[in-house]
């Protein structure tokens, strides 16, 4: 039997509901600032978080509208997005999920390693772990961010650099993911993953079925999680051992 003993967490759209209310609603101010047409609505921006990394979506968007923006000034309003991004967490508008801090409380009581690993930068994250998390950041043992790795998800590096930090092999590790490309870089470094869909989610047809199991969130009591695949639930929520239950 395979005993856990490191978590590995992704924070936009498994932690909070960052995406659509934080970082969609932040570029839309960015583009303001800077006197452009663009203004991405929601079914725009799901369809954009196939793209790794926020300048990279800007790139991205850039090509495929075929504007002369150079790279540099797509860096410029990547910054700007950050400034308007700390504002929305300072405001209170970004929301922890449904049982994420419940899960963070139990694998800290049975001592697992709890590691961020999230391909968002360090200048916008800090803001979010510093209000929303700064209760439960003692509870990880480190943060893996955008300017970690060169090569972010779906490629592994991310998830290899935290296996390397935690010292624990494949299969003791689970890394719990919101999207297609978080389970292609957890399972290209190896590791066993919990699909979490994230509150956006359109169609559960075409969700990523790589993933050792998927549920509509973690759940609390009073709220429970629902499985989409995968092994049942214990106690109608992802615990502890649950997630023992699913790497083996």
């Amino acid at each position: 039997m395979n005993n856990l003993k490191a978590v590995f967490w992704d924070v936009d759209g498994t932690i909070a509901d960052t995406e659509l209310c934080g970082h969609r609603v932040a570029f839309n101010l960015a583009f303001k600032d800077f006197d452009l047409n663009w203004d991405w609505n929601e079914n725009q921006y799901i369809d954009l978080l196939k793209i790794s990394g926020g300048f990279n979506r800007i790139v991205h968007y850039r090509n495929e509208i075929k504007s002369e923006l150079t790279e540099s000034e797509c860096s410029n309003i990547q910054s700007r997005k950050r400034f308007h991004y700390k504002n929305l967490i300072k405001s209170g508008k970004i929301k922890v999920r449904e049982g994420v801090l419940r899960l963070i409380n139990e694998l800290s009581s049975f001592d697992i390693d709890q590691f961020i690993v999230t391909t968002s930068g360090r200048e916008s994250l800090e803001p979010f772990l510093n209000t929303s998390l700064s209760s439960h950041l003692n509870c990880f043992s480190g943060i893996i961010t955008y300017e970690d790795v060169s090569k972010h998800k779906p490629y592994p590096d991310a998830y290899q650099l935290a296996l390397k930090l935690c010292k624990n092999s494949e299969v003791n590790c689970i890394a719990i993911e919101d999207s297609f490309i978080g389970v292609e870089a957890a399972k290209a470094a190896n590791l066993n993953c919990l699909l979490t869909l994230p509150p956006w989610t359109q169609s559960i047809q075409n969700i990523n079925r790589k993933a050792n199991a998927c549920v509509n969130s973690l759940g609390n009591v009073d709220k429970p999680s629902k499985v989409i695949y995968g092994k049942k639930l214990l106690r109608n929520i992802v615990d502890y051992n649950y997630m023992t239950n699913i790497i083996n």
